[in-house]
């Protein structure tokens, strides 16, 4: 029987190989959005804890302290600003890639089953080859032993 080959076999590998780098990259990009995150809800928790801290000691501030404070609320808003647009990024990133992956996969999958119909043809093929091989002995011995006497 003779073997199967499927002429795009390479493109297959490559695609596999594509979706493979996609799913690590998404990993990646999942990673870092979850450590974004964190940040955010670190920098967010330091304002919570701040802003009470500020209140429990509110009767004994000075002016001065009362300017330090604002400028680290304003520093640690600005710092909550900028960490908010990073997960936000993050987020675009993941959902990009994510498309990327959903686009290789199903390129994939094309290709395997355009494989699976060359190989279902393939061996259909075969097995008539196999039949008409089959007929032409039966053929062959009923000829061979004069017309079936």
């Amino acid at each position: 029987m003779a073997k199967f080959i499927f002429k795009l076999q390479s493109v297959l590998n490559l695609r596999k190989q594509k979706e493979d780098s996609i799913k690590n990259e998404l990993a990646n990009a999942t990673r870092k959005l979850e450590a974004e995150k964190r940040k955010l809800s670190e920098l967010e928790t330091m304002l919570e804890d701040t802003v009470r801290e500020f209140n429990e000691k509110t009767k004994k501030t000075t002016v001065h302290e009362l300017i330090e404070f604002n400028e680290y609320l304003s520093l640690l808003n600005s710092r909550i600003k900028t960490q908010k647009e990073n997960v936000n990024n993050a987020a675009q990133y993941v959902d990009k890639v994510r498309e990327e992956l959903v686009k290789a996969v199903k390129e994939r999958k094309i290709l395997e089953k355009l494989r699976e119909r060359q190989f279902e043809e393939f061996l259909l093929e075969q097995k008539k080859l196999e039949q008409k091989t089959n007929d032409e002995i039966v053929s062959y011995n009923y000829n061979e032993n004069g017309s079936g006497d």
